[in-house]
């Protein structure tokens, strides 16, 4: 199964300014998630992932952070049942163009962060592993 990125899109970008001075030591907690779309006629399968960043007890929203990052893969219509709104791509394909999202988000995130008081909120490799039961 054949695929690439061909789009990156940020459809959000906000920043909420803190109440009080952020702690020097803060550990961030991040909020994940992600969004599967397709249009089966362009071979176009979108990834929306949606990154929200809060204070270390999760007391405050501090940023949100959402792109579409566009795939195209070939013959999509195969691996899609559009009736079900159902995606039946491999598992190892599937968790692939996740982290590929989920990349890509962390650098344009990094980016958009880069000299604000979040300039440190990285956000961490996140473990896609699927526990075999």
């Amino acid at each position: 199964m054949q695929f690439r990125i061909v789009a990156l899109d940020v459809l959000e970008a906000n920043l909420v300014a803190p109440t009080q001075e952020l702690p020097k030591q803060i550990m961030f907690q991040f909020d994940v998630n992600l969004e599967h779309r397709w249009n089966t006629n362009d071979n176009i399968f979108i990834v929306v992932t949606t990154v929200s960043i809060f204070s270390d007890k999760k007391e405050h929203t501090l940023a949100k952070f959402k792109t579409n990052t566009v795939f195209q893969i070939e013959d999509l219509s195969n691996y899609v049942d559009t009736e079900n709104s159902k995606v039946n791509m491999p598992t190892d394909v599937i968790l692939d163009i996740n982290e590929l999202a989920i990349s890509t988000t962390r650098g344009s995130l990094f980016y958009f962060l880069k000299g604000t008081y979040l300039h440190n909120a990285v956000l961490p490799i996140i473990d896609q592993t699927i526990p075999v039961n």
